[in-house]
């Protein structure tokens, strides 16, 4: 009986239920929980300062080249990066490259500019120079756009037709001069000045001293007429204006020798 009631003790002992966790185990699973969540926040924070740090430092980066180029007669290299240089003072990345730009090109002798920035601390400024293509009055030039810019006068560029008008007449006898150029190149007259009065009326001055007076209409046609009449009757003799404000002929004053007036009627016109 006895051993009976040995062996039923054993047999009827409580053992842990499967998959249950200890007390230990527990404490175990939440310190590495903690341990993990700690480590994360103290390398967030370490990120967030490293990008607050580098980021300071990007942007506090100052330009420490401005290269200046292009091709420049009128332009002082050494005057340009003088005046920019309060506007680098802010950093590479701080800096506006459009200021930049409206800064120079408001300069007489600048017709564009072109910058860009080189990391980490190089700007490029690359100059474009105004192409005067003819005079204006005596305040400075026009350029290939009929784009006027004050500047003053240089010997290199007396040789330069020049024009005058009212204002606002700048863009409009620049193109009118470019027309009558071209017409009047294949009898190898070039016009030395060109000009508009305050009625439209407009004057001719040729590189040979010949005054063509053009009037306020009909240019086309009356160059057409002029070149005619030059190459049938008046190109061997010596003249000194030619008035087209006619409609169908033009009036004719020869030198000094033949101080005469008279009116050219051209055949097949009108």
């Amino acid at each position: 009986m006895a051993s009976a009631n040995r062996t039923h003790s054993k047999n009827t002992r409580r053992r842990p239920a499967v998959g249950a966790t200890s007390p230990l185990a527990t404490t175990t699973s939440l310190l590495r929980k903690w341990a993990n969540r700690a480590v994360l926040s103290v390398g967030a924070g370490l990120v967030t300062a490293g990008l607050y740090t580098g980021g300071t430092a990007l942007w506090s980066q100052q330009v420490e080249t401005l290269s200046v180029m292009g091709e420049v007669r009128h332009i002082d290299i050494n005057a340009i990066e003088t005046r920019l240089a309060p506007r680098l003072s802010a950093g590479f990345l701080a800096t506006d490259l459009s200021d930049l730009r409206s800064e120079l090109e408001s300069l007489p002798w600048v017709y564009k500019v072109n910058t860009r920035k080189r990391w980490p601390s190089k700007i490029e400024v690359h100059l474009v120079e105004q192409r005067p293509l003819a005079r204006w009055g005596e305040a400075g030039y026009l350029n290939h756009e009929g784009q006027f810019f004050a500047a003053k006068h240089y010997p290199l560029y007396e040789a330069l037709p020049k024009l005058e008008g009212p204002d606002g007449s700048k863009a409009s006898l620049m193109r009118r001069y470019q027309t009558l150029a071209s017409m009047l190149e294949p009898e190898h007259l070039v016009i030395r000045s060109l000009s508009l009065d305050e009625l439209g009326q407009v004057s001719v001055l040729l590189d040979n001293g010949l005054v063509l007076q053009l009037g306020s209409g009909e240019m086309l046609q009356r160059i057409t007429r002029f070149r005619q009449l030059w190459r049938q009757e008046l190109m061997a003799q010596t003249v000194t204006k030619v008035d087209l404000r006619y409609e169908h002929g033009a009036a004719v004053t020869f030198g000094t020798s033949r101080l005469a007036m008279q009116v050219s009627r051209i055949g097949g016109e009108g």
